[in-house]
């Protein structure tokens, strides 16, 4: 699709109009970092000496799912007008710019029905109302995304003129989010047990999620599978890592996704690669090309999820040899069959504590991480619970796998394009 500049202004105007709610402000985007964005709007709701409730369509205790509202009894502090603010993150982080700039309307949580449940796991101390179905066709004021939109390809971003077109709604956000390699308990372990794990560090009764027992696996090694070249990985399946599992399937997210256009460049050299005189990017491995029930490739596959939710179900297993890409915002438990591994052995992920999976990346040693960003339909900074969150954000230092610029002396400089540096 293709916009005039005065198209865009008019979208934009819709986006701040089309409220379904007096008082209720409309985000789409980053998956990876609504955990921690609902912990920024409750804690700006106690600034305010409100009571934060999180009506939610998933019906568990412990995930938000990819449609949730954060109520405040009273407006949040710094947001005269605004008692809610709703969430779609389903399809991940270009939603943010498709669902506004792009006039796309999608369904949000209402803040009324429901079921109240106490918020456990991730969400302990939070009061929640789950059940409650997402409905209706609103435009979204923008939101966060994972990385620039350049690391989306031009299958998507052209429709907006491109990286110029989309620059002056683009702004760097004031944290950074980790990334980093999941895989199944059953690939888990039998990675232990080919780099001799189970036998010398983790003895019985240790907890096998902790950095000490974690198993490794190279950039290189994860490039290889990720990739589309048809190599080790699509003939050896599971082998290629030392388990005897057979098939190797990777859990991947849809394109749309900030997690997916993270790894495309971590690993394969998306953002970066795509100059024609260079060509130094690598196309990633899609279930089109790699179907999971191909008899071509009987040991390889690929499924691709629109949420991280949905990935992760796809990586939980106790007999499959599944991998693929998680923010670190995700905290597996003991009962979860999902585990973290080391990346060229170095870990992100730790068991411990409330503030967990940074401590590597904020000393310069783990570089799985990206520097957030803000997309803003009417404009970069001009949407006051956008920035709103963004400075919460970046003062909370107890959220899982996302950390403030400040936090750090190693960044990328408000550019995923560059290495990460200290200052």
């Amino acid at each position: 699709m293709q916009f005039t500049k005065i198209a865009l202004a008019a979208v934009a105007t819709v986006a701040f109009v089309g409220s379904a709610q007096a008082g209720t402000r409309y985000l789409t985007g980053a998956s990876a970092t609504s955990l921690n964005a609902t912990k920024a709007l409750v804690s700006l709701c106690s600034d305010a000496a409100g009571t934060a409730t999180v009506y939610k369509q998933d019906t568990t205790a412990t995930a938000l799912g990819n449609f949730f509202t954060v109520k405040c009894s009273k407006d949040f502090a710094g947001l005269a007008g605004t008692n809610a603010v709703a969430f779609n993150v389903d399809g991940g982080s270009f939603t943010a710019v498709e669902a506004s700039t792009g006039g796309v309307g999608v369904k949000f949580s209402p803040t009324t029905g429901g079921t109240a449940t106490a918020g456990s796991g991730n969400l302990a101390g939070i009061a929640l109302q789950t059940g409650v179905t997402a409905t209706g066709t609103t435009l979204s004021e923008g939101g966060f995304m994972d990385i620039e939109p350049a690391a989306f390809g031009s299958t998507l971003i052209d429709g907006f003129g491109g990286v110029d077109g989309l620059a002056p709604n683009l702004a760097a956000a004031s944290f950074n989010q980790v990334f980093g390699v999941a895989v199944s308990k059953k690939l888990y372990q039998d990675m232990q047990a080919a780099q001799g794990i189970n036998a010398t560090t983790c003895a019985t009764g240790a907890d096998e999620r902790a950095p000490a027992c974690q198993p490794t696996i190279s950039r290189a090694q994860y490039a290889t599978i990720v990739s589309s070249d048809f190599n080790a990985p699509k003939t050896d399946g599971a082998a290629f890592l030392g388990s005897a599992a057979g098939k190797l399937t990777v859990c991947r997210r849809v394109d749309t996704s900030g997690t997916q256009a993270s790894s495309n460049q971590y690993f394969l050299n998306n953002l970066t690669g795509f100059t024609p005189s260079v060509n130094g990017s690598t196309t990633p491995a899609s279930a089109s090309a790699y179907p999971l029930n191909s008899t071509d490739t009987p040991n390889f596959g690929v499924s691709e999820s629109a949420t991280t939710s949905l990935a992760r179900t796809c990586l939980a297993s106790t007999t499959a040899a599944n991998i693929g890409v998680l923010s670190l915002e995700n905290t597996p438990a003991v009962a979860d069959n999902y585990r973290f591994v080391k990346i060229s052995r170095v870990e992100a992920f730790d068991v411990t504590g409330t503030n967990r999976s940074k401590a590597t990346a904020k000393a310069g040693e783990y570089d799985f991480v990206f520097n957030s960003m803000k997309y803003t339909a009417a404009g970069a900074g001009s949407s006051d619970v956008i920035e709103a969150i963004d400075a919460k954000l970046g003062d909370l230092t107890t959220n899982n796998g996302l950390f403030g610029n400040t936090e750090s002396t190693y960044n990328r400089n408000g550019n995923n394009a560059n290495v990460i540096t200290k200052k």
